[in-house]
């Protein structure tokens, strides 16, 4: 049975869809991965025809999505908390919460927390962590959102830098076939962590 990884912010802008696919393209080069949408107004099924080496796979709930023959699933989410977001969770064994350091971003990151330990207290066996995503390079907010984003007592992952490449290889394979070092360093970095989680 697939392992599912549920990638979820209720704001949009944090970069869910790019880091859904990266990491499904990752994931990849060891074990046979689908991603799906749970919108169907979702970019990422628009890439159906288009991306290689993954499976884009139609979301028609999560007991069909259990059935698929893959070791690894990527669940990407709208940009709204819905009330399916629960039951997802509650099937998935790891969701991941993509952020910026932005105030706002911060602010918007409470509801999906609290949905998410919401479902952990029903699956205590779910885990969890953040990522700040898109940061910008010496940026002081940056450490001022990771002292916010400590009150949520949810673990804190990698940071993924603001990098024109994650969006450049959008579609040719992610970014570790691209030759940015730093940028497969931190992806391997958050590739690792979600592992030792799971």
């Amino acid at each position: 049975m697939a392992k599912i990884i549920t990638i979820a912010h209720q704001k949009g802008g944090v970069g869910k869809s790019t880091l859904a696919l990266n990491l499904a393209y990752r994931f990849s080069k060891e074990v046979t991965t689908g991603l799906t949408d749970t919108d169907p107004q979702g970019s990422t099924m628009q890439l159906k025809d288009i991306v290689e080496g993954i499976d884009i796979i139609k979301y028609e709930g999560m007991k069909h999505l259990k059935a698929e023959p893959y070791k690894v699933i990527f669940i990407d989410t709208p940009p709204y908390l819905t009330e399916n977001m629960i039951p997802i969770f509650l099937e998935s064994d790891f969701v991941l919460i993509p952020t910026k350091a932005g105030v706002p971003d911060i602010m918007a990151i409470r509801a999906t927390i609290e949905l998410v330990k919401e479902a952990q207290r029903k699956k205590p066996e779910l885990k969890a962590g953040i990522v700040l995503n898109m940061v910008k390079p010496r940026a002081s907010i940056t450490e001022q959102a990771r002292k916010q984003l400590e009150n949520y007592d949810m673990p804190i992952l990698a940071e993924i830098r603001d990098r024109v490449v994650f969006n450049n290889t959008f579609l040719s394979g992610g970014i570790s076939t691209g030759t940015d070092q730093q940028a497969i360093q931190e992806l391997e970095h958050l590739t690792t962590q979600i592992l030792n989680l799971l």
